[in-house]
């Protein structure tokens, strides 16, 4: 195996491993979890790369919710190119042991796009590591 093939397969390892442990995590908040109503305070933008060479902006809605008579706040881990307006109602499934950090906006995108996205990407690179001809 050469170098390139084997960068190939170690960053495809990783973002499977991660996509894995996300996607357990999803199940996890789905089948134990809880829901409640949030509320889109604001938004975390980002470069989505270049589209007919213009700069793409993406949008990460930034939700409030409450859980056991605490506020919490977290920023989804999925962008869009369109943003969620302020003061939008949204659905919110997270785990009640641990809200911060497994919250998600309780859409199946929103739920499963990046995980899925990881999956993928570690298969297409495992792929190109393992059975592209590389010299």
């Amino acid at each position: 195996m050469s170098g390139m093939q084997i960068f190939l397969v170690s960053v495809g390892g990783v973002a499977l491993v991660l996509g894995a442990l996300i996607a357990v995590m999803r199940i996890r908040t789905i089948y134990f979890g809880s829901s409640a109503e949030g509320v889109v305070v604001g938004q975390s933008t980002s470069s989505g790369g270049k589209v007919h060479g213009r700069i793409v902006t993406m949008f990460n809605p930034i939700v409030e919710f409450h859980h056991a008579g605490k506020k919490h706040k977290f920023t989804s881990s999925m962008g869009t190119r369109e943003a969620i307006g302020n003061g939008t109602k949204v659905t919110v499934r997270y785990l009640p042991a641990d809200p911060d950090s497994s919250a998600e906006i309780g859409t199946s995108m929103r739920m499963w796009g990046f995980p899925i996205g990881m999956l993928l990407f570690g298969g297409l690179f495992i792929g190109l590591g393992l059975f592209a001809p590389l010299k």
